[in-house]
């Protein structure tokens, strides 16, 4: 029962793992939280960088981590790139800017960064 135990709070660490580039280049990004398509979605947005890191809802990226983990990763139930892309784009929309996703990496499953470049408006008048 211990090592059962043991076995499972390991499991459930792994889910929690945070990596090193997102916490030094993200440091002092506030969170945002971002609803689409009937989830809830966590974006830290640089945008003097261009960039962003958008992850599922802590809720789901930690459960999906321990059933992926638990099952020994026979029940793949990872949140697609094209889910997450799609997301980004919603998301920068929704803040009234006209942007295009141009590069996007995989940081730590479920974490992506996207790079993108917006439309300049210009609203200075002579």
């Amino acid at each position: 029962m211990r090592h059962a135990l043991t076995a499972f709070m390991a499991v459930c660490l792994s889910a929690c793992a945070y990596p090193e580039y997102v916490n030094d280049e993200y440091r002092f990004i506030p969170l945002t939280t971002f609803a689409h398509d009937n989830h809830t979605y966590r974006v830290f947005d640089k945008p003097s960088a261009g960039k962003l890191v958008i992850t599922p809802s802590l809720a789901t990226a930690m459960s999906d981590g321990v059933i992926r983990n638990v099952t020994f990763g026979r029940y793949d139930n990872r949140t697609e790139r094209d889910t997450l892309e799609t997301a980004a784009t919603a998301y920068l929309e929704r803040q009234g800017r006209k942007c295009t996703i141009v590069d996007g990496s995989l940081v730590y499953d479920p974490q992506w960064e996207f790079a993108y470049v917006c439309e300049v408006v210009y609203t200075a008048q002579p």
